[in-house]
């Protein structure tokens, strides 16, 4: 067997060995994240496939069972979702790990070509030839899907910042997150900086050889593909803790999860949306406006405002009646008119909660904020 191997070709197919290991390696092991260990498997299986697809194709193995050259496996559409949902599934939501069924469109690119791919290969299968290769390139399809394939990575890179993002404010009271959040911020940053550059990379060899793709101006992004896999792989055999998390390990982290999440929405739903100001709020509406239950949401402020629902929204009555009493037209409304602007729905709750929650009547204290003004 003559093959045509050079020390570039060597470095490409030995980071795709190196992947392949790796995957081996985190698949043995045991990880209570089921769904982010096996969407990193299928992530890391694709980039390697990806790297070992090119190596052996430069080193002309497929001379010898032409075929192959179409496997059918959709690897490069598989890369980017594969990363996706693993960065996604490290962070549960109240039900915990799952798999996000509504976001299932994502997996549709690489279903439709992994059915294109079966075509071409039982037809090269039959053949035993390059042909139908040689038809699809002349047609301008492998170009054309280099495009679409190099930006639905990055649209998912993208994505998955926007996850870390959100789940790093979620995640601030857990002190073990964070080395876990700075490591896959980095992996993220890494991996969309390759992707940048292998867009720059295409369009300039398109442009340098008149709009035809040329596999040795591809060599700077295999290498850096191969350097990237040995980065996570140095990762995955000495911190394999580090590529999924074990800060949800047990009930009452996954309960500080719900309830770091129930602040973030309860917060918007008061400062933003001023739901307190509906006289006839219930603890089951609000429950529902924020994603929650409630049984969670009453838990909350219980144990974190040490106060019941009612209360809760008393409190923030109160201070939207004092913001009412600090405006400039203030005096065009009566007390009873602010209370009912506020959410109150009469007078002598308005009075009893205010007092309670101030110290003084609601009178007395417009005469203190009308004097103050003076």
């Amino acid at each position: 067997m003559n093959l045509d191997y050079n020390i570039l070709n060597v470095i490409m197919l030995f980071g795709a060995i190196q992947g392949f290991i790796l995957c081996v390696f985190v698949y043995q092991k045991k990880f209570a994240n089921t769904l982010a260990v096996n969407f990193f498997l299928l992530f890391m299986f694709s980039l390697s496939f990806y790297n070992l697809i090119y190596a052996l194709l430069d080193m002309e193995v497929f001379q010898y069972y032409r075929p192959l050259h179409m496997f059918p496996y959709p690897y490069k559409w598989l890369i980017g979702t594969g990363f996706y949902f693993y960065v996604k599934n490290l962070f549960p939501n109240k039900e915990g790990f799952i798999y996000h069924k509504k976001e299932w469109y994502i997996l549709l690119p690489a279903i439709l070509y992994g059915l294109l791919r079966t075509y071409w290969f039982i037809i090269a299968v039959h053949e035993n030839s390059f042909r139908i290769t040689r038809v699809v390139v002349e047609s301008d399809f492998f170009r054309i899907h280099e495009f679409f394939y190099q930006m639905f990575t990055i649209i998912l890179l993208i994505l998955s910042l926007k996850v870390i993002k959100k789940n790093a404010v979620l995640l601030t009271n857990i002190q073990k997150s964070k080395p876990i959040l700075k490591w896959l911020k980095r992996l993220t940053y890494v991996f969309l900086g390759i992707m940048i550059w292998d867009v720059l990379l295409y369009l300039t060899d398109l442009l340098i050889h008149n709009w035809k793709e040329s596999i040795d101006f591809s060599y700077p992004t295999f290498i850096l593909n191969s350097a990237f896999i040995y980065w996570i792989g140095i990762i995955g055999f000495t911190k394999p803790k580090l590529l999924f998390n074990t800060f949800f390990t047990n009930e009452n982290k996954l309960e500080q999860y719900k309830l770091n999440s129930i602040s973030e929405k309860l917060t918007e739903a008061i400062k933003l949306k001023e739901l307190y100001k509906n006289p006839n709020l219930t603890l089951m509406e609000f429950a529902t406006e924020i994603d929650s239950t409630p049984k969670e949401l009453s838990k909350y402020i219980n144990e974190i405002h040490q106060m019941n629902f009612s209360e809760f929204l008393n409190v923030h009555r109160v201070e939207k009646v004092k913001q009412l009493l600090a405006s400039t037209d203030v005096q065009k409304f009566t007390l009873v008119t602010l209370a009912e602007k506020a959410g109150f729905n009469s007078k002598s709750s308005f009075n009893n909660s205010f007092k309670k929650i101030t110290g003084i009547t609601p009178s007395a204290y417009k005469k203190k904020n009308n004097a103050i003004k003076k």
